[in-house]
């Protein structure tokens, strides 16, 4: 046997022809595997509200000057400097732009693409995109007001947080200003409970009460407001009328609140100061803020300008911006417990408050009366001791401990919720770690020397009349972003695969008595709508089938230039003469494509 004999001949090397490039937005969506779709609606959850029927809506929406709006707010400033860049393109030849800044960006380039791609801003496949029409318009007040840099952005965030704290004290501190909520949520919401916030014709509490809860929870004026708007947030403040005037009192939802464990109920307030405070911002504003700090084991202080630059570059198009939203933002982070000493709690991702609920204080079911008519809870009450506490006395001070004032006004708020001097002096006996003073028992006796008040029209204890309270609580206002969650995400995808139209491929293209048969029910396409939308992104001729101002069937070749309100505006391909064709005077449509 020769040598050539033994040798073997390798087998033929099978390769798989490469996925051809997506010819319209429509068709890039349907070849996006569940997983990237599914990310493309959460990061454009407006997408999903309500849910689309198919892909062809899908990518209708998505090309609206509105959602293309919202989408730019999700860019940073580096993936807002290419789209601006590319806007205007009919084609984007995206190696060409990756070599012209290869020297430093070659990956930043490319992931600042793709992210544009998978947002919906450009289709195509990544050698060559197209931008979507409405994003050269939305972008226009930019072009126009300034002149677009030829050197992007950095590509990355700036450095922040230099100075550092040691984590286990941070999270300490922030536990202790978590605390100090609770305390003056309760506070709060057992005064309106007492005495109802009488409401202005604006909707908003009189300045009266205002400095009234500033002063009984110790804090600026503004602050208080910031606790009003929090607790209704949470659902735990609502509105209730009287004869004349529109109220602010507990919810019943304040009833089961109270119940909760410490740590629970404040993850409750957390999650609507992310949800409900809309001065600093929606929630991934806040949630964008908060990872400024990095890991919170690096005990990393961010500073107000250093916040500002953060989100600058983070999301430049944000709503809401201004000087003052960083410094917003970090002031309330400390209020609500998230942060302490400039730096970020290891439970402030509300994924484990374990930590927290370790550095809270046990509740006390009792506390010390004092003959000065004061008595003190060193730590925080339990459901029952609270509200005997909260209706028969007023806070005087919080803190650690909590000071309560006994007085005449105050017994005879117990006496108009219909209890006896005995029983206010049994609760006093059994919450009371010492024997009640003498000038106590007084001024109980006090009460059976007075007559009777009627009570008023709005029973002030939360076990009186339900039918005067509101179950729900209260929906924010302001520029709350809608949210997705990943579940109803992923159900969406399931629905737009299992009723997934048929490819713009598979659509009848070879004579036009097809298409204008193709409107009757026995059919295959029955969207023309879709074929027009997306001969405007794809600049592709489309025929149309349509009946005339005489109500007489023709036909045209157009360059579609869009279709708004309901009206297709297009140029004719033969005659370059514009058109303004009524869209339900359209009987059909199809792109005509080359290869076929």
């Amino acid at each position: 046997m020769s040598a050539s004999e033994n040798v073997q001949t390798a087998p033929p090397v099978v390769t798989s022809a490469p996925a051809p490039a997506p010819r319209s937005l429509t068709q890039m969506f349907r070849d996006l595997d569940d997983g990237a779709l599914a990310a493309t609606l959460l990061d454009r959850p407006d997408l999903s509200e309500p849910p689309p029927t198919g892909f062809s809506e899908l990518a209708s929406r998505a090309t609206t000057r509105h959602s293309v709006s919202l989408a730019l707010q999700r860019l940073t400033a580096f993936e807002l400097w290419f789209a601006g860049s590319v806007a205007a393109k009919r084609t984007v030849e995206t190696e060409q732009v990756v070599a012209t800044y290869a020297v430093y960006l070659r990956d930043d380039v490319r992931a600042a693409f793709e992210r544009l791609r998978r947002l919906g801003l450009l289709w195509g496949d990544s050698p060559r995109l197209h931008p979507v029409r409405a994003l050269a318009s939305v972008l226009a007040t930019e072009l126009a007001a300034a002149t677009w840099p030829d050197v992007p952005p950095a590509p990355h965030p700036p450095d922040v947080g230099t100075t550092r704290q040691a984590p286990r004290l941070v999270t300490k501190v922030a536990a202790g200003s978590a605390y100090e909520l609770l305390v003056r949520m309760e506070v709060l919401l057992e005064h309106c409970d007492h005495l109802p916030l009488r409401l202005r014709r604006d909707g908003a509490p009189t300045s009266r009460d205002v400095r009234t809860l500033a002063g009984l929870l110790d804090v600026p004026a503004a602050a208080a407001i910031a606790h009003l708007d929090l607790a209704r947030s949470a659902g735990l403040l609502g509105l209730a009328a009287d004869e004349r005037d529109e109220l602010w009192i507990p919810t019943a939802l304040f009833d089961t609140w109270q119940d909760r464990e410490l740590a629970d109920r404040w993850c409750n307030l957390a999650d609507a100061w992310f949800d409900g405070l809309p001065k600093a911002g929606p929630r991934w504003v806040k949630e964008l803020a908060l990872s400024a700090f990095g890991d919170p084991d690096e005990g990393r202080v961010v500073t107000a300008p250093e916040l500002k630059t953060w989100l600058d570059w983070q999301r430049p198009r944000r709503s809401g911006r201004n000087d003052r939203q960083a410094a917003d933002l970090l002031d309330q982070m400390a209020m609500v417990g998230l942060s302490g000493l400039g730096a970020l709690a290891s439970y402030a991702q509300l994924t484990d408050v374990g930590q927290l609920s370790d550095l809270l204080p046990g509740r006390v079911d009792q506390v010390v009366v004092q003959a000065d008519l004061t008595a003190i809870a060193p730590g925080p009450l339990t459901v029952q001791a609270g509200r005997d506490l909260a209706l028969i006395a007023d806070v005087e001070s919080r803190g650690g401990a909590t000071v309560f004032r006994f007085s005449a006004e105050s017994l005879r708020r117990a006496r108009a919720a219909g209890w006896t001097s005995a029983q206010v002096l049994e609760t006093l006996q059994n919450r009371s770690r010492t024997p009640l003073p003498q000038p106590l028992r007084y001024l109980i006796a006090d009460l059976d020397r007075e007559l009777p008040k009627p009570s008023a029209s709005l029973d002030p204890h939360r076990r009186g009349s339900p039918t005067q309270r509101r179950a729900g609580g209260w929906t924010p206002p302001g520029d709350a972003e809608p949210r997705v969650d990943r579940d109803v995400a992923d159900a969406i995808v399931q629905d737009l695969r299992a009723g997934s139209e048929p490819s713009a491929a598979s659509d009848p293209e070879s004579h036009p008595d097809t298409a204008i048969a193709a409107t009757e029910p026995s059919g295959i396409a029955r969207a023309p709508l879709a074929a027009l939308r997306e001969a405007a992104e794809t600049g592709e001729v489309v025929w149309c089938g349509y009946v005339d101002r005489h109500g007489e069937r023709s036909e045209a070749q157009l360059v579609v230039q869009s279709v708004d309100e309901g009206v297709v505006h297009a140029e004719d391909h033969r005659t370059r003469l514009s058109i303004a064709l009524p869209l339900h005077r359209v009987l059909a449509a199809h792109i005509l494509r080359s290869g076929r």
